[in-house]
């Protein structure tokens, strides 16, 4: 399906332009993809039973009979054998019709700007020529707006591409890494009981050894994600295990941690461990936000809005610059000035959305709010 792009407030106003040129009480802008659907639909009292999102096949969609050529009038849709037949005139209370062709400045046809009424009306030639007018001017909107955003759905392509050579890359890398590894980590830990001289070195080869294990596990969450074993658990029971678990580390940082619950949380289905991992991400990425400062602090707030699972991860740190909040997230972006791998929070988003979560993000010179949702079990 192609990608609609366009400023809805435009489109409004030029809805409630074109109510005062035609006398129909019911203007809406439909578009053309693989069926017909309402972007947007004015109506005033007594209209037609169009509105926002309406959808129908083409071929049961009067708009359907629009072309690029000229507007499209139907004074009496009962009376006119093209519409006569149509579900969508009693359906939606359509009695008469004026649609006109909304085609861009590179000759496609994006949908129409119609006027429709319960009633049968008779359009005069300077409404007609007022709506056709009033279709240009946001065909010419529609184009301008899309021209702008193309290089946004080109980052994103980019962004894709990336991670299916990242898919690849784990593949490759699980498959010919991972198993000689764990031999390797065998006649290692064998060598060093061998020898008692190289002991004060075993720790450091072992750690590093799990560390590329550790490395290639985050590159498949990324790419190739675990299906999450869900249960019905509660979030503030996973959130408080996560806070005790980091608070020694958040003291290295000089970081105080807080929990606040907002009323009465109700359960959610999440796979319990893949949910830990998250928020041991977060919280990590939260405590060293302030490892410049001399004390800092990281609070959490849980509450339940409308369906949803709501946790504010709040720190005082010096926030992200806005000229990159838009990477953080994306695979190998990392702000910890080649400390980190940029994995993290690319993890973060895999788990979250694969629980039909959401993540968000919000900085200013006076912190980072990250904000997970989760859907409740009602």
């Amino acid at each position: 399906m192609e990608e609609r792009n366009i400023n809805e407030k435009a489109v409004w106003d030029v809805l409630q332009m074109a109510s005062e040129v035609v006398g129909s009480r019911t203007l809406f802008v439909g578009i053309f993809d693989e069926q017909f659907s309402v972007m947007k639909a004015f109506n005033k009292e007594g209209g037609s039973l169009v509105e926002d999102g309406l959808t129908l096949p083409l071929e049961l969609a009067v708009c359907n009979l629009v072309t690029c050529d000229e507007p499209l009038v139907i004074p009496n849709t009962k009376r006119d054998v093209r519409t006569s037949n149509l579900a969508i005139i009693d359906g939606a209370r359509v009695g008469s019709y004026l649609g006109t062709p909304i085609v861009l400045e590179d000759g496609r046809m994006f949908g129409t700007l119609c006027a429709v009424d319960p009633d049968p009306y008779q359009f005069s030639e300077s409404e007609i020529q007022g709506l056709n007018r009033l279709a240009s001017i946001l065909s010419h909107i529609i184009y301008k707006n899309q021209a702008a955003v193309l290089p946004k759905i080109e980052e994103k392509i980019l962004q894709l591409d990336k991670l299916a050579l990242v898919g690849q890359l784990a593949a490759g890398l699980a498959h010919e890494i991972r198993n000689p590894m764990q031999s390797v980590r065998g006649f290692i830990q064998f060598l060093f009981n061998e020898n008692e001289q190289a002991e004060p070195f075993q720790k450091i080869v072992l750690d590093e050894l799990d560390r590329m294990n550790e490395l290639i596990n985050n590159f498949l969450l990324v790419t190739q994600p675990t299906a999450p074993k869900k249960e019905i658990v509660s979030i503030v029971e996973v959130i408080h295990d996560t806070v005790a678990f980091l608070k020694s580390e958040a003291a290295l940082y000089n970081v105080e941690m807080n929990v606040r619950i907002e009323g009465a949380i109700p359960l959610v289905s999440i796979d319990p461990a893949q949910m830990r991992q998250v928020f041991m991400n977060l919280l990590k990425n939260a405590i060293e936000a302030m490892e410049k400062k001399k004390r800092g602090e990281v609070n959490l707030i849980i509450k339940e809005w409308e369906d949803w699972a709501l946790i504010d991860i709040q720190d005082t740190g010096s926030g992200i610059p806005l000229s990159i909040i838009n990477k953080v997230g994306n695979p190998f972006f990392s702000t910890k000035d080649g400390t980190g791998m940029g994995l993290g929070l690319s993890i973060c988003k895999t788990i979250i959305n694969e629980h039909n979560g959401k993540l968000a993000i919000e900085s200013d010179e006076n912190g980072t709010v990250v904000t997970v949702k989760l859907p409740l079990t009602l």
